[in-house]
C-alpha cells in the first residue's frame, strides 16, 4: 500500500515545500527497498511495511530522548518532527478500552501464564495496529494469580 504510493507522497511533499516530509518518505522508501532486496528478502506486503514504519518510529523515539537528555533539544525536536510524521502513517491503534474489553469477553475467568502468547497474538490478529507493549501490559493485568 505505502510502497506505491510513496513517490506520489515524495513529489506532494516537494510540491507544497514540505522539505522535512519529503526526506521523511524518501528515508521510508529507503528502508522499503533495503527490506525487498535482503538477502533473506520477504514480500513486502501491508504488514511489513507497517512493521517497518513502527521500527522507524521507535528509533526515532529513543533518538529523540537521548538527544534530550544530552541537551540537544533542536535535535530532539527534529527526531520528533520525523516520528510524526511517520506515526500518521499507521493505521489508528485500537484504545486500551477495546482491547481489554476484547480480552474479558474472550477470557471471563481469566487468563492462565501460559495462554498469555496465544491471547497476545489474538489480539495482534484483531488489530495488527495494536502496540504489542500495550497489549502485554493489558493481558498480563487479567492474568490467573
Amino acid at each position: 500500500m505505502y510502497n506505491e504510493e510513496i513517490n506520489k507522497m515524495i513529489m506532494t511533499s516537494m510540491k507544497s515545500g514540505e522539505k522535512e516530509k519529503a526526506a521523511v518518505y524518501r528515508l521510508l522508501k529507503s528502508e522499503f527497498l533495503k527490506f525487498s532486496t535482503a538477502k533473506d528478502a520477504k514480500t513486502l506486503d501491508d504488514s511489513a511495511e507497517i512493521q517497518i514504519i513502527r521500527k522507524m518510529v521507535k528509533e526515532r523515539k529513543e533518538s529523540e530522548k537521548v538527544y534530550a537528555d544530552a541537551g540537544r533539544n533542536d535535535l530532539a525536536e527534529n527526531e520528533k518532527n520525523e516520528y510524526l510524521i511517520l506515526e500518521a502513517l499507521l493505521p489508528a491503534a485500537p484504545k486500551d478500552e477495546e482491547i481489554e474489553a476484547f480480552i474479558v469477553a474472550s477470557y471471563p475467568e481469566g487468563i492462565e501464564q501460559k495462554q498469555m502468547g496465544n491471547v497476545i497474538k489474538e489480539v495482534k490478529a484483531k488489530w495488527s495496529a495494536a502496540d504489542g507493549k500495550t497489549v502485554s501490559e493489558l493481558v498480563r493485568k487479567h492474568l490467573k494469580h
